[in-house]
Parts: C-alpha cells; sequence; structure tokens
C-alpha cells in the first residue's frame, strides 16, 4: 500500500461529495491504531491486515479474532513502515521502510530476509511469497526473487512509479507512474503487452485475481477499468475527480470496490462502470481524523462481505447482502 494515501487525506473537495450520501452502519468495527495509520493490506480472504502507524513496528491482525499475532521491525532506524503486503496463500509478508525490505514468515512470525532498496513506494507480492513487485522513485519496479536475492525483470517508466500490483494466476505485472501511464507486463517475458494513458499521473493500479481486467487511476482524475487481452476499455467510472486510495476486483472479477480519502467506499460492476452500491461510515466513526482515507479493502473468501481499513486507525466489516 503506497505511502503517497497521506499526501491525500487534506483534500477537501472530495470530502464534500459525502454530504450527498447516505450514511452506513458497519457489521463490526475495530480499532487498529490509537495513533493512526500510514499503510494497510488485507490477505486474498481479508483473515488477515498488516498495518502500521507513522511510527512504530508493523502489526500482523488476525481480523476474525482482531488478535494481533505478530508486530515486526525490520531496522533499527525504525523510520516506519510506508508499504505492505501479505501473500495470498497467507504463508508470508513482505514490508517496506524508505529504504529497505523485509520477507517475514507468517507462522511463526521469524524474518526471512532483508534487502536494501532506496526509495521505495509501493508493494505487491506473488501468491505464493516467492516474488514481489517493488515500485520505486528511480522511475522503475523490480520483479524480484524473495528466494534468491536478485531482481529478475525491471518494468521502466519516465516518471516516479507510484502504485504496482500481481495477478494472482503469476501472468502480469502492472505498473502506474507520474509519466501518466499504467502499464501491463509479462511476467513470463517481460515484454510490455498494454500501456493505457491518462491525462495526469497513476496513484492507483489494481488487477484481477485471474489477470484479465486492470484498474487504472489518474490522481484527481479518470478511474478506468481495461480488458488486459485486448487493451480494450471496459468502463470508465461515471465520477469526476475522483482520487482511488484503494482498489480491489472481486473473487469472481465481476465487481470493483473503491475507496476514497473521504471513507466512502464504492462497489462498481467491472464491464458496465456502473455505480452498484456506497458505503460511508456514520459521522460518530470519523473521529479520528474527520479527513482519513480508506486504505485497504477485501473480500472474504465467500464473497459475502468485504473489510475495510482507514487511516484513522479504525477497520470495519461490511456486508455485500441486498438486506
Amino acid at each position: 500500500m503506497s505511502f503517497l494515501i497521506s499526501r491525500l487525506c487534506f483534500i477537501g473537495l472530495i470530502a464534500t461529495l459525502a454530504a450527498c450520501q447516505s450514511e452506513s452502519v458497519a457489521d463490526k468495527t475495530w480499532t487498529h491504531s490509537d495513533q493512526g495509520l500510514f499503510t494497510a493490506s488485507l490477505s486474498n480472504d481479508a483473515s488477515l491486515a498488516l498495518v502500521a502507524s507513522t511510527e512504530g513496528p508493523a502489526k500482523l491482525i488476525n481480523t476474525l479474532s482482531n488478535k494481533t499475532l505478530h508486530q515486526w521491525q525490520h531496522t533499527d532506524a525504525n523510520d516506519g513502515i510506508i508499504a505492505t503486503a501479505i501473500s495470498a496463500n497467507k504463508k508470508f509478508a513482505i514490508t517496506a521502510e524508505k529504504n529497505s525490505l523485509a520477507l517475514w514468515q507468517i507462522d511463526n512470525g521469524k524474518i526471512i530476509g532483508l534487502w536494501d532498496f532506496p526509495n521505495i513506494t509501493d508493494l505487491a507480492i506473488s501468491f505464493d511469497g516467492k516474488r514481489a513487485l517493488i515500485a520505486m522513485e528511480n522511475n522503475q519496479a523490480y520483479y524480484f526473487d524473495l528466494y534468491h536475492g536478485k531482481i529478475i525483470r525491471t518494468f521502466n517508466h519516465t516518471g516516479v512509479v507510484n502504485s504496482v500490483a500481481l495477478s494472482k494466476n503469476g501472468q502480469f505485472a502492472l505498473t502506474g507512474g507520474n509519466d501518466h501511464h499504467a502499464k501491463l507486463w509479462s511476467l513470463k517475458t517481460g515484454e510490455l503487452t498494454q500501456q493505457w494513458s491518462h491525462s495526469f499521473k497513476i496513484y492507483k493500479v489494481a488487477l484481477s485475481d485471474d489477470g484479465k481486467y486492470a484498474m487504472s487511476n489518474a490522481s484527481l482524475g479518470k478511474t478506468r477499468l481495461w480488458d488486459t487481452q485486448t487493451g480494450d476499455q471496459l468502463s470508465e467510472l461515471p465520477m469526476r475527480y475522483m482520487t482511488v486510495t484503494a482498489g480491489v476486483f472481486s473473487p469472481d472479477s465481476n465487481s470493483l470496490l473503491t475507496g476514497r480519502p473521504n471513507q466512502r467506499i464504492d462497489l462498481w460492476d467491472v464491464k458496465s462502470g456502473q455505480l452498484m452500491r456506497t458505503w460511508l461510515p456514520k459521522k460518530h466513526m470519523l473521529w479520528r481524523p474527520k479527513t482519513a482515507a480508506i486504505i485497504a479493502l477485501g473480500f472474504s473468501k465467500k464473497g459475502h462481505y468485504f473489510l475495510s481499513e482507514s487511516s484513522s486507525g479504525s477497520a470495519h466489516q461490511w456486508s455485500l447482502s441486498n438486506k
């Protein structure tokens, strides 16, 4: 989850959109940090959360019991965890400080590897936890072998890479940068297979588990959904000036959840771009701080509910039923 999220929490004009929306009641609510969160990620089935405040270690939390399983800090300097990711098989996790990357074993909490990488901006991890995609300020993203400690592929932009994603089927990497481009890469060959342009810098990208669909969002710009095979645009979400601070496709790839800097969560139909449903926490949940952003979203294994993490330090469980 990119450290750039913190820069968006001041956006007033996005917050004004919330006034027109009905407040929602979460099924469950937890506090994962009294100080607020800088970054967060959820496992593929939302049963684990990996969160970090602006100072201190990252915490791995079992969301079913709300118990902290491990606390991780990988440098003595403790510069703060700025990005996290959990492998879909729930065996491994990665955390990044500004200039270092660490791999952790989830069952016993032990560190497996630690590497120096200057100016990391975002992270993604493969399904089996063997490889990572690392976004950098040096205009590159690295596909990195976590077991052998070597760079397998380098994906180039002409601006800072802000957001990265990996398809769970191991076929694609998606990168988005300040050069206004989202780029889809073949992990097998390293070749650029698709490239999509926006009018502003790319802030957030996402891939469906099956690798069929991609999302690209431009900061305060358009959010578009793409067919990764043909490169065709499937839809453009009908909302102006929408910055997406979190985005995840449903397990069946038919819908997309997006989070915003004002804690609003939207559910979209992928192929039509139609808004299907919106959730917004009640005002009494927004005491810390009022401009908290949604920084992580995750569907449950069967897709009956989803979890959200916000920069205020609050986590919520939301029902997807139409009751």
